[in-house]
């Protein structure tokens, strides 16, 4: 919450930088219209934009507003004084109803590929992504997998060794299955949360350059992305930004332990991203969203329960995020899911029949990368 110190004007909604889907308005021909309200002191004579403003009484001034473009500039001002307070509020008319499964810490599947490349005549032999493809299949689910670029695992492997045997299979597939940078490695946790902006760079420019030598420039989700575990110094996410990256996910909260999930932000932007869902920062031009969707640490049986909760929770964010890591599909790992499947299919079977559409952050955004 804005403390206000008397005189001091300020918008209590919209929130300077929030980004605004079509479930938080009334919906219009062209857009939303949204009540914008201003918190000042009494007795003054308000304009939203030119436009005279409902005094409400005890300093709050109203006005409605229609949002129909990307981007719309605020301007509250008292005639009297001639004082403006200005905002930027964005619009996102793609961001309603929409869904997508993002895969985190993935590697495991890579050095399988490249282990089997003298047996595989498809990637999709390889289980891990053949379970992915059968959701596709039956649900058009789309995938975005957030990749290491190494693992100790069988004696190590690192993305320079991965086969692009199936590069023209990666690039025919990339309307449903793209690739981004995840961290260097599984180890150690929050690797960005102290870290430098020469270090980040050097870790995401290297993945970046594998992931375009066997996979091409199709599969390369290259502005959208999760930094492990959620979390990173400003000079980390200035790396990434540097690097094409425009956008990223995190749980935005504390963890059960006490453990910042939150990238750089504090818990000011926490608290719209709560609510509303996307904030962009206009310092660093990056926007953030929320994770909204997790099924990772509860049973298939729950997971309708679950999102029909969050539906309720988040009304105004109606954009589903729902995350899975790898390494719970492997019978080796300690964490193993047999229910892998059943965790997918039942998110993707109820995002169908509840009208959410599968996307790519990218064509929810419009960066039009692809």
């Amino acid at each position: 919450m804005k403390t206000r110190h008397f005189g001091d004007m300020n918008f209590i909604f919209p929130d300077d930088g929030v980004m605004l889907t079509p479930a938080a308005g009334e919906r219009t021909e062209n857009g939303i219209r949204i009540i914008a309200r201003v918190d000042t002191a009494s007795g003054k004579s308000m304009t939203l934009n030119g436009v005279p403003m409902k005094d409400e009484g005890y300093g709050v001034y109203t006005c409605p507003l229609e949002l129909t473009s990307y981007k719309t500039h605020l301007v509250a001002k008292d005639e009297m004084s001639g004082k403006a307070f200005e905002i930027d509020v964005y619009y996102l008319k793609n961001a309603c109803k929409k869904y997508r499964f993002s895969l985190d810490d993935n590697i495991w599947f890579l050095q399988d590929l490249t282990a089997n490349k003298d047996k595989y005549t498809s990637m999709f032999e390889d289980p891990y992504l053949a379970l992915l493809k059968r959701i596709h299949d039956e649900y058009g689910s789309k995938f975005h997998a957030n990749i290491y670029f190494e693992t100790p695992r069988n004696g190590g492997f690192n993305l320079t060794q991965m086969t692009d045997k199936f590069k023209e299979e990666w690039k025919a597939n990339s309307d449903w299955l793209r690739l981004s940078f995840h961290a260097n490695a599984d180890a150690p946790a929050r690797p960005y949360a102290h870290t430098t902006y020469q270090q980040a760079y050097f870790e995401c420019e290297r993945v970046h350059r594998e992931i375009l030598r066997f996979a091409g420039k199709e599969a390369f989700a290259g502005t959208v992305t999760t930094v492990h575990c959620g979390d990173c110094t400003l000079e980390s996410a200035k790396a990434f930004r540097d690097l094409g990256y425009r956008a990223f996910v995190s749980s935005y909260k504390k963890s059960d332990d006490g453990v910042d999930i939150r990238m750089y932000l504090d818990s000011e932007k926490c608290e719209i991203l709560r609510k509303f869902g996307f904030w962009y920062d206009k310092e660093t031009d990056i926007i953030h969203f929320k994770y909204n969707g997790g099924i990772q640490h509860i049973r298939p049986e729950e997971i309708c329960a679950r999102l029909d909760q969050q539906e309720k929770d988040t009304p105004l964010y109606l954009f589903k995020d729902i995350c899975l890591h790898e390494q719970y599909f492997y019978e080796e790992f300690f964490l193993h899911q047999d229910n892998y499947y059943e965790k997918l299919s039942t998110s993707a079977k109820w995002c169908k029949e509840h009208g959410y559409e599968p996307t790519f952050m990218d064509d929810l955004f419009e960066f039009y990368t692809h």
